[in-house]
């Protein structure tokens, strides 16, 4: 079985059981406890359930969906879906928002993850935005945004996230913004 397999199963097998412990998913599996803390990380990363003691706990299915996941880079399952817009959220423009309680959330673009933000107000205790060159998750709050350049990749004006300072201008200085 296949990680991707494995991870699927873990979720449905946490769905069912409420919560699990990285040894119970060690021994269901047959995988190392270190494999199995590996697996819980990328589903907590994807925002389908939340870390707690010793393991994970899924979260409710209207705060994230499958179809909400953010897609593991060359995994090929599904792509995340914006909360405003409702588009596929590549992995470039990604941006996360996790609420109080944990639940999160993705937004297409920071566009649209600015505006939720917003929106959402004391309710967000987290905000991750995706660099727009290296595909690097930092928080938004150490962020550089491009706005409007002529690279609009999704939604309009453009909105472009950078770890850097010195990326953002670099690329505000071919593209504009």
């Amino acid at each position: 079985m296949n990680g991707t397999q494995r991870r699927r199963e873990m979720l449905q097998f946490a769905k069912e059981q409420g919560s699990l412990t990285v040894s119970q998913v060690a021994s269901h599996f047959g995988i190392s406890k270190m494999t199995a803390h590996r697996d819980m990380e990328k589903l907590v990363e994807r925002g389908v359930v939340r870390r707690v003691f010793g393991g994970i706990m899924p979260l409710a299915a209207e705060a994230a969906p499958e179809e909400r996941l953010r897609p593991a880079a060359g995994s090929g399952e599904a792509k995340a879906t914006c909360l405003v817009c409702f588009r596929a959220a590549p992995q470039n423009l990604f941006y996360a928002l996790t609420l109080v309680g944990g639940e999160q959330r993705v937004a297409c673009c920071p566009h649209c993850g600015i505006s939720a933000h917003l929106n959402l107000k004391e309710q967000v205790t987290m905000a991750m935005a995706t660099d727009f060159l290296s595909c690097k998750l930092h928080p938004a709050n150490r962020s550089f945004f491009v706005v409007d350049s002529v690279a609009a990749p999704c939604c309009h004006p453009s909105v472009l996230a950078f770890e850097t300072q010195e990326a953002a201008t670099r690329f505000q200085t071919g593209f504009g913004g």
